[in-house]
């Protein structure tokens, strides 16, 4: 059984980051941009028509009437920036000790979390990884039993018996106390639960005679250790075939011991003591839309072309694109992963990648009606901004 105490979170030493931004300021000057191919009338086509089969109530005769009037080419740019981070944390653990485990006596006295080198199984890809310091390991007695191993059963307050369930104590087969049993002169004794070792529904008062000599009183048992003759009127079919007259029956929690054994310490009377340090791998994603007609729950279950992309331990903000929007928003995620993780955690690696999603907005005209839909994405999605109801054709 473990046994856990979070200390604190460890942060980050500084220099950790100083370093890494130094070996960034070569990367900005090897980029490249490239730019988007447009799409034809054909793939337009063909995009539309995958959409109509896609819905109940549309028709396909309506969509060979569609007369396409321009399609103008648009592009949304969507900017992504992604940090994989490690934040680490130490707590006190305690564990049983097992038979002939030995200490790691380790030469080290290193006490700061972030003086080990842990390495994640994948990049960007969150996980949390828990190890033992090394050097921390300690045994020492069990505090919960007092080095004893065991304590005592709270069921049964130690006694290893219990009121017999099937009888209710009475150690009588019908459940109900025979009157030739608690009215004979020896006996005159009830049934009855005993309030100082349990509870009324799982006690009863009993008498002790050595240590396997155990009987509830008003009972059978008690009438012929009385009275040395069976009470008069009952036969052993009459008794509980569970406790055979006695009441009780051994206690089914402590099976009849009186105790149990110790579950923090296995019943070896001693724990080992160890620090564990919780290493949490993260990845923090932020994310830009240019303003686009397309709504971005869309957008972003497409892929468009990668006209940059960029990793390094840290990134630098773009700064060179023609569209002003992206390089603002660059800078500000940069500022903002950076600002996130002071104190907190580290950043292993960072990407940024600017992609540009095609998106075709066409203008057809089908019959008198006139309007609008866009195919977008490299998987040629269409959307339609107004939904047809299921009376209209298109």
């Amino acid at each position: 059984m473990n046994r856990y105490k979070v200390v604190s979170p460890a942060p980050p030493p500084d220099a950790h980051i100083a370093r890494l931004l130094d070996d960034s300021k070569g990367s900005a000057s090897n980029r490249y941009f490239d730019d988007i191919i447009p799409l034809g009338e054909s793939e337009v086509q063909d995009a539309l028509l995958r959409e109509v089969k896609r819905h109940r109530y549309w028709k396909t005769s309506a969509f060979k009437k569609m007369q396409f009037e321009r399609l103008e080419m648009l592009s949304c740019l969507h900017y992504v920036l992604e940090s994989f981070t490690e934040a680490r944390s130490t707590s006190e653990a305690a564990e049983a000790v097992n038979p002939g485990q030995l200490l790691d006596h380790a030469t080290t006295s290193i006490t700061n979390p972030w003086d080990y080198e842990v390495q994640p199984s994948r990049m960007f890809t969150d996980q949390v990884r828990v190890l033992e310091m090394p050097g921390s390991s300690t045994i020492n007695p069990c505090s919960v039993c007092n080095s004893e191993g065991t304590y005592h059963c709270f069921h049964c307050r130690g006694y290893g018996t219990d009121k017999c369930n099937f009888c209710r104590g009475t150690g009588m087969k019908s459940g109900v106390a025979h009157p030739a049993v608690y009215t004979h002169p020896m006996v005159a004794t009830f049934p009855h639960a005993d309030l100082t070792r349990g509870y009324a529904s799982s006690s009863t008062a009993m008498v002790r005679q050595g240590a396997n000599q155990t009987y509830g009183l008003g009972t059978p048992m008690h009438f012929m250790s009385k009275t040395g003759v069976p009470p008069p009127g009952i036969g052993t079919h009459d008794l509980c075939y569970m406790c055979h007259g006695r009441g009780v029956k051994e206690c089914h929690h402590c099976k009849g011991g009186g105790k149990k054994p110790c579950t923090a310490c296995a019943g070896t009377g001693s724990v080992r003591n160890y620090t564990k340090l919780k290493v949490y791998f993260k990845t923090e994603r932020s994310e830009f839309f240019t303003e686009s007609e397309v709504p971005e729950k869309l957008l972003a279950q497409v892929k468009g072309k990668e006209i940059f992309c960029e990793e390094q331990p840290y990134v630098l903000p773009i700064s060179k694109y023609h569209v002003e929007e992206v390089n603002e928003k660059s800078k500000l995620f940069c500022a903002q992963h950076l600002q996130n993780s002071m104190g907190t955690c580290r950043v292993i690696q960072q990407r940024h990648c600017l992609v540009a999603i095609p998106v075709c907005k066409v203008y057809y005209t089908l019959g008198k009606t006139k309007g609008t839909f866009y195919v977008y994405g490299n998987e040629r999605q269409c959307y339609v901004p107004s939904f047809p109801s299921k009376c209209v054709i298109l």
